[in-house]
């Protein structure tokens, strides 16, 4: 199926599969998938500040964007205190993912795995 693939490992498990954008775009098309997936980007520093950092995605996706906890807080109308414990959640619910991925100008999409 797929060709030229990359195992990325978190822990020393496999924990993302890279494969080339062509190769995706032919699989999506078999299995029928007609959204444009290539409008939101997943910048590879975001992925190993993820993977090899153990950052969450919230976090890679604020310092990927160039802002502190406190910038990200203001804009939630937070606490910076608030926001860490957010930026450290495993489980934050949608409706906190839709916010802090609007206040990075992202999907909320790439916050989650």
């Amino acid at each position: 199926m797929f060709k030229n693939i990359q195992i990325i490992n978190q822990n020393d498990k496999p924990a993302f599969v890279v494969i080339p954008f062509e190769e995706f775009q032919k699989w999506t098309a078999e299995k029928g998938v007609t959204e444009n997936i290539s409008d939101d980007k997943f910048p590879l520093e975001v992925a190993e500040m993820h993977a090899v950092k153990n950052y969450s995605l919230i976090k890679a996706w604020r310092i990927f964007k160039g802002k502190t906890q406190k910038e990200m807080a203001d804009a939630l109308g937070i606490t910076q205190g608030a926001f860490s414990q957010i930026e450290k959640s495993a489980t934050n619910q949608t409706e906190t993912l839709n916010r802090v991925a609007n206040a990075l100008g992202i999907s909320a999409d790439l916050l989650e795995l």
